[in-house]
């Protein structure tokens, strides 16, 4: 009986292992392996190197470099926060930076879904060099899974704005959700197989990193190169990178995860903000046109937000979010746990704050935390 027993036990124990094998259970085995996410999943899970050069270029030193003062009531709200990073560029010189619990301008730190911005760059380098003809393309002319499966009318806008209409859930934080096999998966692309469509595109917003993979694979495919080697040629290269970079693959190793997981360290995450504040330009180099820049962030106000009883969207353009504050626009790159890039251009500023905080509630889609990040790198900006 007891050896009846002990091989139904180890049948089991074999068929579970098998199956977390699969593409549909794969995830489980790995988040048992990898843990909870964090900005530090880097240390952990498998990532492809996004080289720097060998050509830094340090950031110039403000002659008021850190003798701004934040104020206290601020300045201890972003440290109960735990904020890792605060840095503060204003005419392309180091103005302000801190850092807290034990990081240094060497730390790397993931960035969540701020590398979404990352992959809209990328198209918009594609769309310069005629990789593509236009954002009004299909996305089945370069990936066929869209070609069918009532995804024909699928643009490449429509996924750079988030309103693909897919099933893909952002919400769905349950084992078996599709967010957890983006994350946690084998293959990216067994995630994108599962996407059908679930209402028109191009009519309303819903956030949804899927949309996001799926840039990712059009720039593998158009480019024939990875994600982490398009970054480093086509941005960390030219903007003279500080430290190499490494980006968060599937667990087999095939590709990046483009919706999030980019991690590098605070001064080079301020150099995205640098390009997209000259307007795409580095130097004397175009890396991305003036005009793409100008209409990513641009809010897609012919998307409804079903969110506010289908009002047009006024906080959202291709894969970078927009809001007004104190009379100003800002631009941001904007991660989980709060991993920011702002563009100020009423200043001339690029903020960075990384960090571990809590999602709260937001206003309008923005945590509130935005607003305080703000208003301390005004209080050190000329």
């Amino acid at each position: 009986m007891f050896k009846k027993i002990l091989f139904s036990l180890l049948a089991i124990v074999i068929i579970l292992v098998g199956l977390s094998y699969t593409p549909q259970l794969s995830h489980l085995r790995n988040f048992a392996k990898w843990g909870v996410h964090t900005i530090h999943d880097y240390k952990t899970h498998p990532t492809r190197l996004v080289a720097s050069g060998n050509k830094p270029q340090f950031w110039p030193i403000d002659s008021n470099y850190n003798k701004g003062i934040i104020p206290d009531s601020l300045l201890s709200i972003i440290d109960s926060n735990d904020t890792h990073a605060f840095l503060v560029i204003q005419d392309g010189k180091l103005v302000y930076e801190k850092y807290w619990d034990g990081y240094t301008p060497k730390t790397l730190s993931g960035s969540f879904s701020a590398a979404k911005s990352i992959i809209s760059l990328l198209i918009g380098v594609a769309l310069d060099e005629g990789k593509i003809k236009s954002l009004d393309e299909p996305v089945g002319k370069y990936l066929p899974y869209f070609k069918t499966n009532g995804w024909e009318k699928l643009r490449i806008r429509d996924v750079l704005t988030m309103s693909s209409g897919s099933n893909y859930l952002e919400r769905d934080k349950s084992y078996f959700s599709l967010n957890a096999t983006a994350y946690y998966g084998d293959d990216e692309a067994y995630m994108i197989d599962q996407l059908m469509p679930k209402e028109p595109a191009g009519v309303n917003w819903e956030y949804r990193s899927a949309d996001t993979q799926i840039l990712g694979f059009l720039v593998e495919q158009v480019f024939g190169k990875n994600i982490s080697t398009l970054v480093s040629e086509k941005f960390m290269q030219p903007m003279g990178a500080e430290s190499d970079a490494l980006w968060l693959l599937d667990g087999n190793n095939k590709h990046e995860k483009a919706f999030c997981c980019f991690n590098g360290v605070a001064r080079d995450y301020a150099r995205f903000g640098q390009l997209v504040l000259n307007e795409g330009k580095w130097g004397e180099q175009q890396i991305v046109s003036a005009k793409y820049i100008n209409e990513a962030t641009t809010p897609a106000s012919y998307l409804k937000d079903p969110t506010e009883n289908g009002a047009p969207v006024d906080f959202y353009g291709y894969q970078y979010w927009i809001f007004n504050h104190k009379g100003m626009k800002v631009a941001a790159q904007n991660g989980l746990f709060g991993q920011y890039v702002y563009i100020l251009k009423d200043k001339n500023a690029v903020v960075v704050r990384l960090g571990e905080s809590k999602v709260t509630k937001p206003i309008h889609h923005f945590q509130p935390e935005n607003f305080t990040y703000i208003d301390a790198a005004l209080s050190v900006l000329k």
